[in-house]
Protein backbone atom coordinates (compact mmCIF):
# COMPACT_ATOMS: atom_id res chain seq x y z
CA UNK A 1 0.00 0.00 0.00
CA UNK A 2 1.25 2.78 -0.91
CA UNK A 3 1.98 6.50 1.18
CA UNK A 4 -1.03 8.41 -1.09
CA UNK A 5 -3.22 5.14 -0.92
CA UNK A 6 -3.06 5.73 2.61
CA UNK A 7 -4.00 9.18 2.44
CA UNK A 8 -7.09 8.22 0.66
CA UNK A 9 -8.10 6.05 3.06
CA UNK A 10 -10.13 8.35 5.61
CA UNK A 11 -13.72 7.84 7.82
CA UNK A 12 -16.55 9.35 5.94
CA UNK A 13 -17.27 12.58 7.42
CA UNK A 14 -19.39 12.47 10.05
CA UNK A 15 -22.29 15.30 11.33
CA UNK A 16 -19.85 16.56 13.86
CA UNK A 17 -17.21 17.08 11.75
CA UNK A 18 -19.95 18.60 8.74
CA UNK A 19 -21.36 21.35 11.82
CA UNK A 20 -17.64 22.28 12.72
CA UNK A 21 -16.81 23.22 8.82
CA UNK A 22 -19.77 25.23 8.36
CA UNK A 23 -18.73 27.49 11.66
CA UNK A 24 -15.60 27.50 11.11
CA UNK A 25 -14.93 30.97 9.06
CA UNK A 26 -17.85 32.51 10.18
CA UNK A 27 -16.58 32.12 14.27
CA UNK A 28 -13.44 32.66 13.61
CA UNK A 29 -14.09 36.36 11.95
CA UNK A 30 -16.37 37.12 15.13
CA UNK A 31 -13.66 36.19 17.22
CA UNK A 32 -10.96 38.13 15.23
CA UNK A 33 -12.80 41.26 15.22
CA UNK A 34 -14.20 40.51 19.33
CA UNK A 35 -10.67 40.87 19.88
CA UNK A 36 -9.23 43.20 17.61
CA UNK A 37 -12.11 45.83 19.09
CA UNK A 38 -12.06 45.19 22.55
CA UNK A 39 -10.15 47.23 24.83
CA UNK A 40 -6.52 46.31 25.20
CA UNK A 41 -5.90 44.68 28.37
CA UNK A 42 -2.64 46.23 30.13
CA UNK A 43 0.56 44.99 29.50
CA UNK A 44 -0.54 43.73 25.65
CA UNK A 45 0.94 45.91 23.11
CA UNK A 46 -1.71 47.54 20.19
CA UNK A 47 0.83 45.12 17.93
CA UNK A 48 0.80 41.94 20.15
CA UNK A 49 -3.45 42.80 20.12
CA UNK A 50 -3.44 42.65 16.65
CA UNK A 51 -1.49 39.36 16.42
CA UNK A 52 -3.51 37.70 19.37
CA UNK A 53 -6.42 38.57 17.07
CA UNK A 54 -4.95 36.85 13.74
CA UNK A 55 -4.22 33.87 16.18
CA UNK A 56 -7.41 33.29 17.58
CA UNK A 57 -8.85 33.05 13.94
CA UNK A 58 -6.39 30.93 12.53
CA UNK A 59 -6.83 28.83 15.83
CA UNK A 60 -10.09 28.30 15.24
CA UNK A 61 -10.02 27.64 11.78
CA UNK A 62 -7.31 25.13 12.62
CA UNK A 63 -9.82 23.65 15.09
CA UNK A 64 -12.66 23.37 12.83
CA UNK A 65 -11.02 22.63 9.36
CA UNK A 66 -13.19 25.23 7.77
CA UNK A 67 -10.77 25.39 5.44
CA UNK A 68 -7.80 23.10 4.06
CA UNK A 69 -4.95 23.19 6.66
CA UNK A 70 -2.64 24.35 4.64
CA UNK A 71 -4.43 26.84 3.30
CA UNK A 72 -5.55 28.38 6.34
CA UNK A 73 -1.41 28.37 7.33
CA UNK A 74 -1.11 30.30 3.60
CA UNK A 75 -3.60 32.76 5.23
CA UNK A 76 -1.14 33.89 7.83
CA UNK A 77 0.96 35.89 5.23
CA UNK A 78 -1.87 38.13 3.86
CA UNK A 79 -3.68 38.34 6.76
CA UNK A 80 -0.42 39.48 9.26
CA UNK A 81 0.71 42.24 6.22
CA UNK A 82 -3.28 43.30 6.09
CA UNK A 83 -3.59 43.86 10.35
CA UNK A 84 -0.17 45.48 10.32
CA UNK A 85 1.49 42.86 12.88
CA UNK A 86 4.55 42.64 10.08
CA UNK A 87 5.83 43.16 6.49
CA UNK A 88 5.57 40.36 3.85
CA UNK A 89 9.18 39.32 5.13
CA UNK A 90 8.64 38.71 8.44
CA UNK A 91 5.35 36.77 7.29
CA UNK A 92 7.35 34.67 5.26
CA UNK A 93 9.53 33.84 7.76
CA UNK A 94 8.34 30.76 8.76
CA UNK A 95 7.72 29.35 4.98
CA UNK A 96 12.26 29.94 4.55
CA UNK A 97 12.98 28.92 8.39
CA UNK A 98 15.13 25.72 8.96
CA UNK A 99 12.63 23.09 9.82
CA UNK A 100 10.35 23.70 7.17
CA UNK A 101 13.17 22.84 5.03
CA UNK A 102 13.98 19.59 7.43
CA UNK A 103 10.56 18.46 7.02
CA UNK A 104 10.55 18.76 3.29
CA UNK A 105 14.10 16.73 3.09
CA UNK A 106 12.78 14.46 5.43
CA UNK A 107 9.80 13.44 3.34
CA UNK A 108 12.13 12.97 -0.29
CA UNK A 109 14.25 10.56 2.60
CA UNK A 110 11.69 8.82 3.50
CA UNK A 111 10.76 8.29 -0.53
CA UNK A 112 14.08 6.81 -1.19
CA UNK A 113 13.59 4.59 1.39
CA UNK A 114 10.17 3.48 0.20
CA UNK A 115 11.10 2.94 -3.23
CA UNK A 116 14.09 1.04 -3.03
CA UNK A 117 11.62 -1.00 -0.86
CA UNK A 118 14.51 -1.12 2.21
CA UNK A 119 11.91 -0.11 4.59
CA UNK A 120 10.09 -3.43 3.85
CA UNK A 121 12.86 -5.47 3.64
CA UNK A 122 14.12 -4.84 7.03
CA UNK A 123 9.97 -5.25 8.35
CA UNK A 124 9.80 -8.52 6.88
CA UNK A 125 13.08 -9.27 8.17
CA UNK A 126 11.90 -8.33 11.88
CA UNK A 127 8.91 -10.38 11.24
CA UNK A 128 10.52 -13.39 10.23
CA UNK A 129 13.28 -13.54 13.33
CA UNK A 130 10.12 -12.45 16.53
CA UNK A 131 7.67 -15.66 15.72
CA UNK A 132 4.14 -15.92 14.73
CA UNK A 133 2.63 -16.13 18.66
CA UNK A 134 0.61 -13.29 19.04
CA UNK A 135 2.82 -11.24 21.51
CA UNK A 136 6.01 -11.83 19.18
CA UNK A 137 3.97 -10.77 15.95
CA UNK A 138 2.95 -7.36 18.06
CA UNK A 139 6.57 -7.28 19.34
CA UNK A 140 7.74 -7.72 15.92
CA UNK A 141 5.47 -5.03 14.87
CA UNK A 142 7.02 -2.57 17.99
CA UNK A 143 10.35 -3.15 16.93
CA UNK A 144 9.67 -2.43 13.21
CA UNK A 145 8.20 1.16 13.93
CA UNK A 146 11.16 1.47 16.11
CA UNK A 147 13.55 0.99 12.92
CA UNK A 148 11.42 2.61 10.62
CA UNK A 149 11.06 5.47 12.59
CA UNK A 150 14.87 5.99 11.82
CA UNK A 151 14.76 5.54 8.60
CA UNK A 152 11.45 6.60 7.13
CA UNK A 153 10.66 10.17 8.54
CA UNK A 154 6.81 10.08 7.81
CA UNK A 155 4.31 8.32 10.16
CA UNK A 156 2.01 8.04 7.52
CA UNK A 157 4.56 5.98 5.25
CA UNK A 158 5.72 4.11 8.27
CA UNK A 159 1.95 2.99 8.18
CA UNK A 160 1.71 2.30 5.03
CA UNK A 161 4.61 0.17 4.98
CA UNK A 162 3.18 -1.77 7.68
CA UNK A 163 -0.48 -2.11 7.71
CA UNK A 164 -0.58 -4.56 4.29
CA UNK A 165 1.29 -7.14 6.08
CA UNK A 166 -0.66 -6.63 9.65
CA UNK A 167 -3.73 -6.92 7.61
CA UNK A 168 -2.79 -10.41 5.86
CA UNK A 169 -1.83 -11.76 9.32
CA UNK A 170 -4.88 -10.76 10.97
CA UNK A 171 -7.04 -12.44 7.81
CA UNK A 172 -4.28 -15.59 8.51
CA UNK A 173 -5.68 -15.71 12.17
CA UNK A 174 -9.04 -15.97 10.65
CA UNK A 175 -10.01 -12.54 12.42
CA UNK A 176 -11.73 -11.11 9.06
CA UNK A 177 -14.20 -9.13 11.18
CA UNK A 178 -13.78 -7.25 14.57
CA UNK A 179 -11.70 -9.63 17.23
CA UNK A 180 -9.53 -8.34 19.88
CA UNK A 181 -6.36 -10.05 18.09
CA UNK A 182 -7.46 -7.73 15.19
CA UNK A 183 -8.05 -4.33 17.25
CA UNK A 184 -4.44 -4.64 19.75
CA UNK A 185 -2.96 -5.24 16.64
CA UNK A 186 -3.82 -2.15 14.72
CA UNK A 187 -3.91 0.03 17.74
CA UNK A 188 0.19 -1.25 18.61
CA UNK A 189 1.02 -0.14 14.90
CA UNK A 190 -0.53 3.29 15.14
CA UNK A 191 0.23 3.83 18.94
CA UNK A 192 3.81 2.97 18.51
CA UNK A 193 4.23 4.08 15.57
CA UNK A 194 3.45 7.67 17.45
CA UNK A 195 5.23 7.19 20.37
CA UNK A 196 8.89 6.30 19.36
CA UNK A 197 8.75 9.38 17.13
CA UNK A 198 8.34 11.24 19.88
CA UNK A 199 12.35 10.31 20.81
CA UNK A 200 13.69 11.09 17.07
CA UNK A 201 13.99 14.55 15.51
CA UNK A 202 12.95 13.58 12.25
CA UNK A 203 10.11 10.64 12.88
CA UNK A 204 7.92 13.22 12.65
CA UNK A 205 6.84 17.16 12.32
CA UNK A 206 6.15 19.00 15.47
CA UNK A 207 9.42 17.70 16.39
CA UNK A 208 11.47 19.77 14.22
CA UNK A 209 8.73 22.89 14.86
CA UNK A 210 9.81 22.44 18.24
CA UNK A 211 13.23 22.58 17.32
CA UNK A 212 12.51 25.81 15.35
CA UNK A 213 10.55 27.25 17.96
CA UNK A 214 13.64 27.01 20.49
CA UNK A 215 16.20 28.04 18.48
CA UNK A 216 14.13 31.23 18.38
CA UNK A 217 14.24 31.41 21.85
CA UNK A 218 18.30 31.11 21.84
CA UNK A 219 18.22 27.13 22.67
CA UNK A 220 19.67 25.32 19.82
CA UNK A 221 19.29 21.58 19.77
CA UNK A 222 20.88 19.27 17.30
CA UNK A 223 20.13 15.81 16.22
CA UNK A 224 22.39 14.29 18.99
CA UNK A 225 20.96 16.45 21.63
CA UNK A 226 17.48 15.42 21.23
CA UNK A 227 17.99 11.51 20.96
CA UNK A 228 19.73 11.80 24.15
CA UNK A 229 17.21 13.68 25.41
CA UNK A 230 14.00 12.18 23.74
CA UNK A 231 14.61 8.57 22.71
CA UNK A 232 14.94 6.99 26.53
CA UNK A 233 11.51 8.16 27.79
CA UNK A 234 10.38 6.89 23.80
CA UNK A 235 11.57 3.92 24.19
CA UNK A 236 10.16 3.36 27.49
CA UNK A 237 6.98 4.17 26.44
CA UNK A 238 6.56 2.50 23.05
CA UNK A 239 7.58 -0.88 24.96
CA UNK A 240 5.01 -0.15 28.01
CA UNK A 241 2.16 0.76 25.03
CA UNK A 242 3.24 -2.85 23.29
CA UNK A 243 2.62 -4.16 26.74
CA UNK A 244 -0.51 -2.19 27.90
CA UNK A 245 -2.47 -2.86 24.63
CA UNK A 246 -1.71 -6.66 24.64
CA UNK A 247 -3.37 -6.33 28.43
CA UNK A 248 -6.75 -4.44 27.10
CA UNK A 249 -7.34 -6.32 24.17
CA UNK A 250 -6.10 -9.92 25.18
CA UNK A 251 -6.00 -12.26 21.58
CA UNK A 252 -8.50 -14.83 21.44
CA UNK A 253 -6.09 -17.33 20.22
CA UNK A 254 -2.65 -18.01 22.13
CA UNK A 255 -1.16 -19.70 18.63
CA UNK A 256 -0.67 -18.51 15.25
CA UNK A 257 -2.00 -20.69 12.23
CA UNK A 258 1.41 -22.58 10.99
CA UNK A 259 1.15 -20.79 8.32
CA UNK A 260 1.81 -17.58 8.86
CA UNK A 261 6.03 -18.30 9.36
CA UNK A 262 6.03 -19.14 5.63
CA UNK A 263 3.72 -16.72 4.50
CA UNK A 264 6.40 -13.66 6.15
CA UNK A 265 9.66 -15.86 4.71
CA UNK A 266 7.58 -16.53 1.40
CA UNK A 267 7.37 -12.71 0.82
CA UNK A 268 11.29 -11.86 2.14
CA UNK A 269 12.13 -14.95 -0.22
CA UNK A 270 10.46 -12.62 -2.93
CA UNK A 271 12.25 -9.45 -2.42
CA UNK A 272 15.07 -11.35 -3.74
CA UNK A 273 18.70 -10.56 -2.98
CA UNK A 274 19.25 -7.04 -1.46
CA UNK A 275 19.63 -4.54 -4.71
CA UNK A 276 21.80 -2.26 -5.44
CA UNK A 277 19.75 0.52 -4.97
CA UNK A 278 19.07 -0.19 -1.20
CA UNK A 279 22.73 -1.08 -0.32
CA UNK A 280 22.78 3.29 -1.50
CA UNK A 281 19.95 3.89 -0.11
CA UNK A 282 21.33 3.01 3.22
CA UNK A 283 24.42 4.20 2.62
CA UNK A 284 23.40 7.61 1.98
CA UNK A 285 21.07 7.12 5.39
CA UNK A 286 24.16 5.63 7.22
CA UNK A 287 25.88 9.13 5.83
CA UNK A 288 23.29 11.30 7.61
CA UNK A 289 23.06 9.91 10.69
CA UNK A 290 26.76 10.01 10.97
CA UNK A 291 26.41 13.70 10.54
CA UNK A 292 23.54 14.41 12.68
CA UNK A 293 25.44 12.10 15.64
CA UNK A 294 28.93 14.38 15.08
CA UNK A 295 27.04 17.65 14.93
CA UNK A 296 28.67 18.87 17.87
CA UNK A 297 31.90 18.10 16.27
CA UNK A 298 31.08 19.16 12.82
CA UNK A 299 28.99 22.22 13.49
CA UNK A 300 27.13 21.17 10.84
CA UNK A 301 23.52 21.84 10.89
CA UNK A 302 20.70 19.33 11.68
CA UNK A 303 18.45 20.77 7.94
CA UNK A 304 21.97 21.31 5.99
CA UNK A 305 22.84 17.29 6.42
CA UNK A 306 19.35 16.15 5.60
CA UNK A 307 19.33 18.46 2.38
CA UNK A 308 22.97 17.06 1.35
CA UNK A 309 21.62 13.52 2.06
CA UNK A 310 18.86 13.76 -0.37
CA UNK A 311 20.65 15.11 -3.13
CA UNK A 312 22.57 12.01 -3.30
CA UNK A 313 19.51 10.90 -4.06
CA UNK A 314 19.44 12.27 -7.00
CA UNK A 315 22.83 12.06 -8.38
CA UNK A 316 22.86 9.89 -11.73
CA UNK A 317 24.26 6.63 -11.65
CA UNK A 318 24.34 6.43 -7.80
CA UNK A 319 20.91 7.95 -6.54
CA UNK A 320 17.76 5.80 -6.64
CA UNK A 321 14.92 8.28 -7.17
CA UNK A 322 13.74 10.87 -9.61
CA UNK A 323 12.21 14.25 -8.92
CA UNK A 324 8.90 12.92 -9.89
CA UNK A 325 9.54 10.06 -6.98
CA UNK A 326 10.09 12.95 -5.05
CA UNK A 327 7.13 15.46 -6.15
CA UNK A 328 4.68 11.59 -5.20
CA UNK A 329 6.32 11.35 -1.95
CA UNK A 330 6.24 14.80 -0.50
CA UNK A 331 3.01 16.12 1.67
CA UNK A 332 3.10 19.51 0.39
CA UNK A 333 0.07 20.41 2.67
CA UNK A 334 2.19 19.41 5.89
CA UNK A 335 5.20 21.45 4.72
CA UNK A 336 2.73 24.50 4.19
CA UNK A 337 1.37 24.08 7.59
CA UNK A 338 4.15 24.15 9.61
CA UNK A 339 5.73 27.25 7.27
CA UNK A 340 2.48 29.15 8.17
CA UNK A 341 2.24 27.95 11.92
CA UNK A 342 5.99 29.02 12.63
CA UNK A 343 5.78 32.44 11.08
CA UNK A 344 2.52 33.10 13.29
CA UNK A 345 4.43 31.66 16.51
CA UNK A 346 7.10 33.80 16.01
CA UNK A 347 4.50 37.48 15.30
CA UNK A 348 3.01 35.90 18.11
CA UNK A 349 6.44 35.94 20.40
CA UNK A 350 8.09 39.33 18.59
CA UNK A 351 5.13 41.43 19.69
CA UNK A 352 4.66 40.05 23.13
CA UNK A 353 1.28 38.36 22.92
CA UNK A 354 2.52 34.98 23.58
CA UNK A 355 4.03 35.92 26.64
CA UNK A 356 0.93 38.57 27.84
CA UNK A 357 -1.48 35.25 27.11
CA UNK A 358 1.18 32.58 29.24
CA UNK A 359 0.60 34.94 31.96
CA UNK A 360 -2.47 35.42 31.69
CA UNK A 361 -2.81 31.52 31.71
CA UNK A 362 -0.80 31.35 35.09
CA UNK A 363 -2.77 33.64 36.40
CA UNK A 364 -5.64 31.92 35.96
CA UNK A 365 -4.57 28.27 37.02
CA UNK A 366 -2.64 29.80 39.97
CA UNK A 367 0.84 28.71 39.10
CA UNK A 368 2.93 31.84 39.82
CA UNK A 369 5.57 31.52 42.07
CA UNK A 370 4.62 27.36 41.60
CA UNK A 371 7.40 24.85 41.65
CA UNK A 372 9.04 23.72 38.31
CA UNK A 373 8.05 20.00 39.28
CA UNK A 374 4.00 21.72 39.72
CA UNK A 375 3.86 23.95 36.50
CA UNK A 376 5.59 20.70 34.35
CA UNK A 377 2.73 18.65 35.52
CA UNK A 378 -0.47 20.64 34.63
CA UNK A 379 1.21 21.93 31.23
CA UNK A 380 1.86 18.42 29.90
CA UNK A 381 -1.69 17.48 30.83
CA UNK A 382 -3.05 20.59 29.29
CA UNK A 383 -1.17 20.11 26.31
CA UNK A 384 -1.79 16.35 25.92
CA UNK A 385 -5.35 16.60 26.18
CA UNK A 386 -5.61 19.28 23.79
CA UNK A 387 -4.67 16.17 21.24
CA UNK A 388 -9.17 16.26 21.99
CA UNK A 389 -9.13 19.35 20.06
CA UNK A 390 -6.93 18.54 17.15
CA UNK A 391 -6.79 16.20 14.26
CA UNK A 392 -2.96 17.17 13.34
CA UNK A 393 0.35 17.31 15.58
CA UNK A 394 1.48 19.78 13.12
CA UNK A 395 -0.93 22.61 13.54
CA UNK A 396 -1.32 21.67 17.37
CA UNK A 397 2.30 22.29 17.57
CA UNK A 398 2.64 25.41 15.44
CA UNK A 399 -0.22 27.00 17.57
CA UNK A 400 0.61 25.86 20.95
CA UNK A 401 4.71 25.88 21.60
CA UNK A 402 5.16 29.72 21.33
CA UNK A 403 2.46 29.93 24.39
CA UNK A 404 3.70 27.32 26.22
CA UNK A 405 7.51 28.70 25.65
CA UNK A 406 6.24 32.03 26.86
CA UNK A 407 4.88 30.42 29.87
CA UNK A 408 8.68 28.99 30.87
CA UNK A 409 9.73 32.21 30.26
CA UNK A 410 7.13 34.09 32.87
CA UNK A 411 7.24 31.17 35.66
CA UNK A 412 11.09 31.93 35.40
CA UNK A 413 12.07 28.14 33.81
CA UNK A 414 14.54 27.60 31.18
CA UNK A 415 12.46 27.15 27.83
CA UNK A 416 13.43 23.58 27.12
CA UNK A 417 12.25 22.51 30.33
CA UNK A 418 8.75 23.25 29.28
CA UNK A 419 8.58 22.99 25.27
CA UNK A 420 10.69 20.09 24.64
CA UNK A 421 8.46 17.70 26.51
CA UNK A 422 5.35 19.53 25.28
CA UNK A 423 6.68 18.90 21.68
CA UNK A 424 7.71 15.54 22.58
CA UNK A 425 4.01 15.21 23.94
CA UNK A 426 2.21 16.77 21.21
CA UNK A 427 4.19 14.69 18.22
CA UNK A 428 4.36 11.67 19.98
CA UNK A 429 1.00 11.01 21.84
CA UNK A 430 -1.74 11.76 20.03
CA UNK A 431 -3.67 8.59 20.74
CA UNK A 432 -7.20 9.81 22.18
CA UNK A 433 -9.11 10.18 19.47
CA UNK A 434 -9.20 8.31 15.60
CA UNK A 435 -9.11 11.75 14.23
CA UNK A 436 -5.93 13.17 16.08
CA UNK A 437 -3.68 11.56 13.49
CA UNK A 438 -3.84 10.62 9.69
CA UNK A 439 -2.26 6.68 10.75
CA UNK A 440 -5.25 6.74 13.60
CA UNK A 441 -7.83 7.63 10.57
CA UNK A 442 -6.16 4.84 7.97
CA UNK A 443 -6.16 1.71 10.84
CA UNK A 444 -9.64 3.34 11.78
CA UNK A 445 -11.08 3.00 8.55
CA UNK A 446 -9.95 -0.71 8.09
CA UNK A 447 -13.47 -1.21 9.98
CA UNK A 448 -12.15 -3.51 12.81
CA UNK A 449 -11.94 -0.64 15.14
CA UNK A 450 -14.45 0.94 16.82
CA UNK A 451 -14.40 4.84 18.17
CA UNK A 452 -14.31 4.07 21.99
CA UNK A 453 -11.24 1.40 21.50
CA UNK A 454 -8.40 4.88 21.28
CA UNK A 455 -9.44 6.45 24.26
CA UNK A 456 -10.19 3.28 25.98
CA UNK A 457 -6.26 2.61 25.75
CA UNK A 458 -5.23 6.24 25.06
CA UNK A 459 -6.09 7.95 28.39
CA UNK A 460 -4.04 5.23 30.21
CA UNK A 461 -0.85 6.11 27.76
CA UNK A 462 -1.23 9.55 27.84
CA UNK A 463 -1.52 10.20 31.11
CA UNK A 464 1.11 8.18 31.79
CA UNK A 465 3.55 9.60 28.94
CA UNK A 466 2.61 13.32 31.24
CA UNK A 467 3.88 12.01 34.15
CA UNK A 468 7.47 9.53 32.52
CA UNK A 469 8.30 13.36 30.86
CA UNK A 470 7.77 15.47 34.07
CA UNK A 471 10.02 13.16 35.54
CA UNK A 472 12.69 13.07 33.12
CA UNK A 473 12.60 16.73 32.77
CA UNK A 474 12.74 16.99 36.42
CA UNK A 475 15.74 14.64 36.64
CA UNK A 476 16.90 13.10 34.05
CA UNK A 477 17.05 16.40 32.22
CA UNK A 478 18.69 17.94 34.64
CA UNK A 479 21.34 15.38 35.52
CA UNK A 480 22.48 15.79 31.82
CA UNK A 481 22.79 19.69 32.50
CA UNK A 482 19.52 21.29 30.64
CA UNK A 483 19.26 23.35 33.21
Amino acid sequence: MSTAAVSQQVAAPNRFDVIRHRIGVPLAIVLTAAIWFMARPQGLSAEGQRALALFAGIFVLYLTEALPLAVTSLLVVPAAVLMHITNVGGALNGFASPSAYLILGAFILATGMVKTKLAERITYMILSRTGSSPARITLGVTLANIVLAFLVPSTTARTAILLPMCVSIISLFGSEERSKFSTGLLLILAFTNSTISAGILTATVPNPVTIEFLAKAGKVVTYADFLLYGFPPALLMTFFTWWFVQRVYRPEKNTAPGGLDRVIKERLAAMGKTTSAEWRALAIFLFITFLWATANVTKLDTTVVCLLGDVLLFVPKFGVISWSDANKGVSWQVVLIAGGGISLGEMLMKTGAAKWLATSILKALGLQGASVLVVLVVVMLIVQYMHLFFSTTVAMATALLPIVLSMGEAAHMNPLVLALPAGMIIGGYPLLMFYNTLPNIVIYGTGKLRVEDFPRVGVVLCTVACIVYTICAATYWRWLGMF
